[in-house]
C-alpha cells in the first residue's frame, strides 16, 4: 500500500511542491550517503541542489532535486551551469519524480564522451523501488502521502472526467463502491446483493467510530441516490446489505443503531481509489500517444491541444457511461437499437459543447472526438483496456440500478445457455487477429470468443458464411498478386490487416495456407475454425421448415440492401456485385436469420432468453424486426440477431458471469468494431515495400515495427479520415462485397 500512496504522490507534484520533494529526496540520499549536505533554496543554488562533502574547495559529486516534466532540457540546462559554476564536478546525480528510466540513456552516452561526467538518474521508480524495510524512508513517503495523497483522494471516485449525471458526491461515491465491490467479490454473489453491498459502503464513506451514520441516514442516502424506486424495496435491500457487512466491512453500534466503515475497509478503499489514480495517469500517457496520430495531419494550434486532450478524455467517459445504459436499457426492452450507435452521435455534440475548443477552417472536432474515442476503446493498451474496463463495468451497475433495483432479477431475463451462428463479421477479424506477435496480444474477437467458450456457449458457422470468408480469401490473395497500379479500388480487409502489421506481401500468400489449401479450402477452414471452438453446421433446413412469408420478405429486404450498397459504393470496392453473388448474399442472411427463428419454436423465453442467436456486427441487421412489420401481415418473431458489443457485456453480466473469470472479464472488449484499412492506397503499399527493402538488413522484428508505424503515420494524412473522423467506413467495410 505506501510504494502505491508514494508513486501517487511522487505522479502528483507540482512545481510548488519543491520543498516537499527537496525533503524526500534528501531523505532517501541521506540513507546512501552520509555526507550529503543540501544547498537547495528558492532563490538559486549555482546548478545544484545537494553536494557530498569534500575536504577540497570544489565539490566533485552533486545532486539535482526536480519536479519538472522537462527533465531532458533540465538536465542540459544544470550541465552548462555546472561547467561554469563548479567546473571540477564529475558526477552528476539528477533525483526527479518523473518516470524516465531508459530514456536518459543518450544523454548519459553523450556527457561521459563529450565532457567526462557521469550522469546517474534516479527517477520515480527509484523511489519506490526502495521505500520498503528503511524506517526514515518509509516515515518520509507516509509523510509526503499524508500531505499530497489524502487531500486528493477524499473528494475523487474513480474517474476525474464522470458525466454530469454522476457528477454529485453521492453518485461519485457510488460508482467508486460499485467498482471496488465488482473488483472483489467472487463472482458467484448475485448482483443484486453485490450492487446494494456497494451502495451501503458509498453511503458510509466518510464515517469512522465519533462520525456515524443511523440507520435510517443511510436509507435516506441510498434513496436520494434512486429517488425512482420505492423506498421500501430499497430499504430493504439496504438492510440485508447491512446485516452482511457488519463485522467484516462495517462496525455495528446496536443500542444507537449507527453504523461506521472499519478501518480495514477504509484503507482498502484507499487503495482503490489509489490505484485508480494510478491507472488513470497511465491512461493519460496512453491517450496522449493516440492524440498525437489522432491530430496529425491536421493543422491544429499548440494551445487547442490540452482543450482537446480534456474533452476527449471527457467524452470517453460520456461514451462509455451511454453505451452502460444502452445496455441495461437492451436488457429491459429486449431491443439492441441503441446499441447500434457506434459514432456516439447523440454525445459527442454534448461533450463538445461544453469544451471551449474554438472554430478552426477545415477542423471538425466531431469527427476528432470521434476517431480518438475509437481509438481508445479498441485500444489494446493494457494501461486504457483495463482502467477502461472497469470504469465500463462500474457505469452498467449504476445503469442497472437506476433501471431496477432487482438486478440479478434483470440479468435473469437472459439465456444461461448459448448457441451462437457467428457470422462473416465475425470470423474475418479472428483470423486477422492471428497475426499478433504473441498470445498476450490477443485481440478484442479472440478474447470475446475465448470468454464464450468458457462460457460453455455452442459455437457455430453456416457453409455460406464459410464460403464468404474463403471467397474473401481469393479476392485478397488476388490483389496481393497483381501490381499496385493493376488493382482497383481498396486493399480487401485481411491483407490490409497483414501489411498493417507490418508484413511483406509476398508473404501473404504462405500465411493464407495457416487456414487453407486449395483442394478443399471450404473444409480447411472449418478445421481450422475448430482451434476456437467453432463448428460447421448448416441452418438449411431449419431455413426451408421456416414461415415462407418471413423468408420471402427477408429476402426482399436484404436484396434491396445489397443493391444500394451497390449503388452508393459503385466500383470502388474493385469489384461490383452481379446479381448472383447478391443472390447468393441474400441467400446466406436469410438461412442464419430465419435458421435461428426455426431453432427457437420449441422455446419459450423473453427477447433475450433464446438459446439460439446469430452473432454479428452488421448494425443494419439489429432493426430487422421494425422492417419486417411493414412487409408482413403476421407478427415477426423476436430477432435471433445478437451484437457482438451485447455480446462482450453479457459474458461479463449475464447468467454465464460464474464461468468467465475475473482476469479474462477484466479483460473484455469495450467496443466491437474492425480496424480499417480503406486508408491502404496502392500507392501507400507501393511506398512500404520500398522501405521494405531499404530496411532487409535489419531483425525481421524491427522491420515489421518500423513499417507499422509509416502507415499509422499515413493513416492519418490522407483523405476523409484525416478530416471526417471514421463515421462511414463501418458501412464501407462489408466483408460480404469481396
Amino acid at each position: 500500500m505506501l510504494t502505491k500512496r508514494l508513486e501517487l504522490a511522487l505522479e502528483l507534484l507540482k512545481p510548488a511542491d519543491w520543498s516537499k520533494f527537496e525533503k524526500i529526496a534528501s531523505t532517501f540520499l541521506a540513507a546512501e550517503f552520509d555526507d550529503l549536505r543540501t544547498t537547495a533554496n528558492p532563490s538559486g543554488d549555482e546548478g545544484r541542489d545537494s553536494e557530498l562533502f569534500s575536504p577540497a574547495a570544489e565539490p566533485t559529486v552533486v545532486f539535482q532535486y526536480s519536479v519538472s516534466t522537462g527533465w531532458a532540457a533540465k538536465i542540459n540546462s544544470t550541465v552548462r551551469r555546472l561547467k561554469k559554476t563548479h567546473p571540477a564536478v564529475v558526477s552528476l546525480i539528477y533525483v526527479s519524480n518523473q518516470v524516465i528510466g531508459a530514456l536518459s540513456d543518450d544523454l548519459k552516452r553523450k556527457f561521459r564522451i563529450n565532457d567526462g561526467l557521469s550522469l546517474d538518474v534516479r527517477d520515480r521508480n527509484w523511489f519506490v523501488d526502495r521505500v520498503l524495510g528503511h524506517p526514515s524512508r518509509e516515515k518520509a513517503a507516509e509523510e509526503l502521502a499524508e500531505a499530497i495523497v489524502d487531500p486528493y483522494l477524499s473528494s475523487r471516485g474513480m474517474s476525474q472526467f464522470a458525466p454530469s449525471e454522476l457528477s454529485s458526491p453521492e453518485a461519485i461515491a457510488a460508482v467508486t463502491f460499485l467498482g471496488l465491490q465488482w473488483q472483489d467479490d467472487i463472482r458467484e454473489k448475485g448482483l443484486t446483493k453485490l450492487a446494494f453491498e456497494a451502495l451501503v459502503r458509498a453511503s458510509l464513506e466518510n464515517t469512522d467510530s465519533e462520525h456515524r451514520l443511523s440507520r435510517s441516514d443511510v436509507h435516506s442516502r441510498i434513496s436520494q441516490l434512486l429517488p425512482d424506486h420505492p423506498k421500501l424495496q430499497l430499504q430493504h435491500l439496504a438492510d440485508i446489505a447491512l446485516t452482511h457487512l457488519v463485522k467484516k466491512a462495517v462496525r455495528h453500534w446496536q443500542k444507537q443503531d449507527e453504523f461506521c466503515l472499519t478501518h480495514e475497509e477504509k484503507q482498502r478503499v484507499s487503495e482503490f481509489k489509489t490505484a485508480a489514480a494510478l491507472s488513470d495517469a497511465a491512461l493519460v500517457v496512453a491517450i496522449d500517444s493516440i492524440i498525437a496520430t489522432t491530430l496529425s495531419g491536421n493543422k491544429i494550434p499548440d494551445d487547442c491541444i490540452p482543450k482537446f486532450t480534456k474533452c476527449l478524455r471527457s467524452a470517453t467517459d460520456a461514451v462509455l457511461f451511454g453505451r452502460s445504459q444502452a445496455f441495461a436499457m437492451a436488457v429491459q426492452t429486449g431491443s439492441l437499437s441503441a446499441l447500434a450507435d457506434s459514432d456516439f452521435s447523440s454525445v459527442l455534440p454534448v461533450e463538445l459543447a461544453k469544451s471551449d475548443l474554438p472554430k478552426l477552417p477545415r477542423i471538425d472536432w466531431i469527427a476528432l472526438l470521434r476517431l480518438g474515442v475509437r481509438e481508445i476503446l479498441v485500444s489494446n493498451n493494457t494501461a486504457i483496456q483495463g482502467y477502461m474496463r472497469s470504469l465500463a463495468d462500474a457505469y452498467t451497475l449504476m445503469a442497472f440500478l437506476r433501471q431496477t433495483p432487482d438486478v440479478q432479477g434483470a440479468v435473469e431475463k437472459m439465456f444461461s445457455h448459448g448457441r451462437l451462428w457467428l457470422d462473416a463479421t465475425v470470423i474475418l477479424p479472428l483470423i486477422a487477429e492471428t497475426l499478433a506477435a504473441s498470445e498476450d496480444e490477443a485481440g478484442r474477437f479472440t478474447r470475446m470468443i475465448d470468454a464464450a467458450v468458457d462460457a460453455g456457449l455452442e459455437l457455430f458457422v453456416t457453409p455460406g458464411v464459410l464460403e464468404e470468408v474463403e471467397r474473401h480469401m481469393n479476392r485478397s490473395l488476388t490483389c496481393a498478386r497483381m501490381s499496385y497500379q493493376r488493382w482497383e479500388g481498396n486493399v480487401p480487409y485481411l491483407l490490409g490487416r497483414y501489411i498493417q502489421s507490418g508484413r511483406s506481401i509476398f508473404s501473404f500468400e504462405n500465411w493464407l495456407e495457416n487456414f487453407r489449401g486449395g483442394v478443399r479450402p471450404i473444409e480447411d477452414l472449418a478445421e481450422y475454425l475448430k482451434d476456437f471452438s467453432i463448428s460447421e453446421r448448416s441452418l438449411e433446413s431449419e431455413r426451408d421448415a421456416s414461415s415462407p412469408e418471413l423468408r420471402a420478405a427477408l429476402e426482399q429486404i436484404w436484396d434491396e440492401k445489397h443493391r444500394k450498397r451497390r449503388e452508393r459504393f459503385g466500383d470502388q470496392s474493385g469489384q461490383r456485385l452481379d446479381d448472383a453473388t447478391i443472390l447468393k448474399l441474400v441467400k446466406h442472411d436469410v438461412e442464419c436469420y430465419t435458421g435461428v427463428v426455426h431453432l427457437r419454436t420449441q422455446e419459450h423465453a423473453s427477447p433475450f432468453g433464446y438459446s439460439a442467436w446469430w452473432l454479428t456486427t452488421d448494425r443494419q441487421a439489429f432493426d430487422l424486426k421494425d422492417v419486417l412489420r411493414q412487409r408482413m401481415h403476421s407478427e415477426p418473431p423476436d430477432s435471433p440477431v445478437m451484437s457482438a458489443d451485447f455480446m462482450v457485456n453479457y459474458l461479463a453480466f449475464g447468467p454465464v458471469r460464474r464461468k468467465v473469470g475475473k482476469s479474462k472479464e477484466a479483460h473484455m472488449p469495450l467496443l466491437m468494431i474492425f480496424g480499417a484499412t480503406k486508408h491502404l492506397t496502392p500507392e501507400i503499399l507501393a511506398q512500404a515495400e520500398k522501405l521494405r527493402v531499404e530496411l532487409k538488413d535489419l531483425p525481421e522484428r524491427l522491420i515489421r515495427r518500423r513499417i507499422r508505424d509509416y502507415l499509422d503515420r499515413a493513416r492519418q494524412n490522407i483523405g476523409p479520415i484525416a478530416t471526417a473522423g471514421l463515421a462511414p467506413l463501418d458501412d464501407e467495410i462489408d466483408f460480404r462485397r469481396d
